[in-house]
């Protein structure tokens, strides 16, 4: 994660989300929160790649839809 052009910001969220996460699992007895932030970052990082190729590529994103919107839609 530190060797990723993101670090500057990647690192700083990813100490942030495991200080919760540990300070849970001290509360709790439970190691899952921690297992959790562990499977999320693993995710971003394995994904970054992808995403960088695609912001590099200079592709119009502009027509997303919001996540948000579409569970909003679902209820």
């Amino acid at each position: 994660m530190r060797a990723d052009r993101r670090a500057s910001q990647w690192v700083p969220a990813f100490e942030q989300e495991w200080a919760t996460a540990l300070e849970e699992s001290r509360r709790t007895f439970s190691l899952g929160a921690l297992y959790e932030v562990l499977q999320a970052w693993q995710a971003r990082v394995a994904s970054a790649p992808a995403v960088y190729a695609f912001l590099d590529s200079g592709r119009d994103d502009s027509d997303f839809i919001d996540l948000q919107e579409i569970r909003r839609r679902r209820r």
